[in-house]
């Protein structure tokens, strides 16, 4: 049987590349999307997204299932050494221009789980996980796809008029755009802290709040239910393997919390690196890894609805 043309192939099906593949499916087009793992991701990934995003994950008809999720930021605080308060940034309470309010934070697994049931709704979608794609080869009026279907080890082939990466940092489609990754200039190591309290700790707060210790500055943001993160400084001669041990990330966390009132989920040090969208047979490729909240999944998501893919009313 001859390989059916789709009008995309999505390779990653994070959320970005799921929404993607949404928006597209509503423009009445076929897609592929290959994904690597088998399911969701089960780890905290990103944590913030703005009523932009929002609206975009209500145009694909998903924002009421994940709204229940979420909770609303209320802003940020920059606090000193001493715990003084340098600057408070409130965020909007209202509904915004969006028809969402301006800031929320969520689970990513909880968003990855409900854009892939939602997607196997599509049909126009077709979805096959454990796939990894590793050949793209352009032709005049579409690209080929050869990809392994890890559950079987066998080659697969496929055929697509458009492909678009959206499979991470160490994206396979961004080798074959041969686009280089750019140096932003940001080479500081930050230690991110993913934890679940056993109960809930009021004293916390539900800000965010930079704590601006000149000796280790540290970023603390409240999750949805007993979620919380922290982004600690990791300076200059400490050994990165060191600094993710249970042992020091605990030390670390000293000032905020103790052992037995919250459960290690995820240490990570992710990088601040920044590839540039480029043209190619319908190629493109965008990945950042920043610290700033929201810069991140929110980017993404807005770069899928200023190339008119997200176009819903306002919701009232």
């Amino acid at each position: 049987m001859p390989n059916p043309l789709y009008d995309v192939a999505v390779i990653g099906c994070g959320p970005t590349g799921a929404i993607l593949a949404h928006l597209l499916a509503r423009q009445g087009l076929t897609v592929l999307v290959l994904d690597r793992e088998s399911g969701a991701c089960t780890l905290p990934r990103a944590v913030h997204f703005d009523g932009e995003v929002m609206r975009a994950l209500q145009w694909i008809g998903v924002a009421e299932k994940i709204l229940p999720l979420t909770t609303t930021h209320p802003g940020m605080r920059f606090v000193d050494a001493t715990g003084d308060t340098l600057l408070d940034w409130p965020r909007p309470q209202d509904t915004g221009p969006q028809g969402w309010r301006a800031s929320y934070r969520f689970h990513q697994p909880d968003l990855d789980a409900i854009l892939r049931d939602t997607l196997g709704a599509l049909d126009t979608v077709t979805l096959k996980t454990r796939c990894e794609a590793f050949l793209f080869e352009e032709q005049p009026d579409h690209v080929a796809l050869r990809y392994e279907d890890m559950a079987i080890g066998r080659v697969r082939h496929a055929k697509a008029r458009y492909v678009v990466g959206a499979d991470g940092a160490r994206s396979t489609v961004r080798r074959f755009i041969d686009t280089p990754m750019e140096d932003l200039g940001f080479h500081e190591r930050w230690l991110v802290v993913d934890v679940e309290l056993t109960r809930d700790k009021p004293d916390l707060g539900r800000h965010t709040v930079q704590f601006c210790t000149p000796e280790r500055p540290a970023t603390y943001s409240p999750g949805p239910g007993l979620r919380r993160r922290w982004e600690i400084t990791v300076l200059p001669g400490e050994d990165s393997t060191v600094m993710a041990s249970p042992d020091r990330v605990w030390a670390l966390l000293a000032p905020w919390l103790k052992p037995g009132e919250a459960r290690l989920e995820r240490t990570a040090q992710p990088a601040a690196l920044d590839a540039r969208w480029r043209s190619v047979r319908g190629r493109g490729q965008r990945h950042r890894h920043p610290v700033e909240p929201g810069r991140g999944r929110g980017a993404m998501t807005r770069r899928l609805k200023v190339r008119g893919l997200g176009r819903s009313p306002v919701r009232r």
